[in-house]
Formats: structure tokens, sequence, C-alpha cells
């Protein structure tokens, strides 16, 4: 009898080791999704900053705010400028058409009909020199102000009101922001392990004691100096922070 069970496990061995190697528990590193540095190309004084480390923003929520006076003062001279600049290419339109009339008619000269079309083509270019400056300008005046380029976590704040920034010489973004609502977990894999993982395969995430859904999004084509290879999961975390840098484990299925 004891001869019969010890074949018995000896039998079972193999298919215990590899449930065992199927579901193979790693340990992982959180990583942010997406993480993105914000900055302004426009310089001015910061009038405003509406968001702080660890706050969760919307899509195009603004999270700084310059003083805009400049430039909504630039767009408006601007505005009145083109309507100017209008109404002198429609003159210069109708002068034109005036002196072509009187040309047919033999009343004026080549001369005349010449000068008439440089004057339009004159006007015409002020008008549209005008119209180019007006939208540089409201450019300026629309990215005077750093939204959310999507539902993220405020992750650094390197600007205060007061605070003058100078666009050309800015040596840290302003505001620093992550994807909320998704991480990564990465995890280091022995080459020989990487060839049986799949894009898009599901994977169990734990973090500090809850388990997440997660897919494998990408292996990495190239080892680190140990021989191995980074394997990014990606999991949907909802409304609950987690921070970059934390632990946790995967599960390999």
């Amino acid at each position: 009898m004891n001869i019969r069970m010890a074949v018995s496990l000896l039998a079972l061995w193999p298919l215990s080791a590899a449930a065992t190697a199927e579901t193979e528990t790693l340990d992982a590193r959180l990583q942010w999704q997406q993480w993105v540095a914000l900055g302004t190309p426009v310089s001015g004084v910061v009038a405003e900053v509406t968001a702080i480390p660890g706050q969760r923003v919307q899509k195009d929520e603004v999270l700084l705010r310059l003083d805009t006076r400049p430039q909504q003062a630039r767009v408006t001279g601007l505005e009145a400028e083109r309507i100017a600049r209008a109404l002198d290419h429609d003159e210069a339109r109708r002068e034109l058409e005036r002196i072509q009339e009187l040309y047919a008619r033999t009343l004026l000269t080549d001369r005349d009909l010449t000068l008439a079309k440089i004057a339009l083509a004159d006007a015409e270019a002020t008008l549209k020199t005008t119209e180019a400056l007006l939208v540089q300008a409201q450019w300026e005046l629309e990215y005077s102000q750093i939204r959310s380029p999507f539902e993220a976590w405020v992750v650094r704040r390197n600007a205060e009101p007061g605070q003058t920034v100078i666009s050309n010489l800015q040596a840290e973004p302003l505001m620093v922001v992550a994807r909320a609502g998704v991480m990564l977990a990465r995890v280091m894999i022995d080459g020989e392990r990487v060839a049986e993982l799949k894009p898009g395969q599901t994977i169990t995430v734990s973090v500090a004691g809850k388990s997440y859904q997660g897919s494998l999004l990408r292996v990495g084509l190239e080892p680190g100096s140990d021989g191995r290879y980074s394997v990014d999961v990606q999991f949907d975390s909802g409304d609950q922070l987690l921070r970059a840098g934390l632990p946790a484990r995967i599960k390999l299925w």
C-alpha cells in the first residue's frame, strides 16, 4: 500500500509543478501609466495656481493661470487693427474696379491701372499680416493657462502666484500630472519566461492586499543589466490613489 501511494504521489508531482508554474507570483513595482510635464510657451506672471499635489483633476480643468492682461490687450488691439485693415482692403478693391472701368473707356493710362493693382495688393498683404498677428495673439492668450490633458492626479507643483515665468528659460515644468484610473505594475522576468508571455493576456495584480484584474501591456525587447526583461501589466485602479513606486505582486495565469 505504501509503495502504491508513493507511486501515485510521484505521478501527480509533474502536474503540481506545472500548476505552480502557471500561477507563479512575482514582485513588481507600480508605475504611472502616463506621466506628463506641463508648462506654458508664454512668458508672464503667475496669477493663480488652482491645483495641489495629490488632487484629482478632470480633463481640461485649469491648473494654472498667468496674468492675461498683456495678452488680452494685444488681442483687443489687433482685432481693432484688423477691422481698419479690412476697410482699407475693401476701399482699394473698389478703387481698382473704378479705375478698370475708366481704363476700359480709355480715360486712364496703363500706369494708373498698375498703381491701383499695387495698392490693392499692398492692402491685402497688410490685412493678412494683421490676421496672422491676431491668430498668434489669440494662441498666446489661450496658452497663458495650463489645463490638464486628461483626468489625472497632480504629482508636482512648481509654481506659485506672483512667480515670473520666462518660457524659454524655464528649467523645470510648472506642473506634473499622471493619468488617473489606470496604473502599471512593472516586473522583471527571465528571458526563458518572456517567450511565454503575450500582450493582452490576463494577469492579476495585488497591491496592499487588494487585487486588480489587469492585462499584459508590453514586454521589453532588450534585457536590463541583470539579464532580465521588463514586463508592464496595466490595470484599472478606479478612484483609488495608488502611488508610483509602491510594491505589488502579479500572478501569471
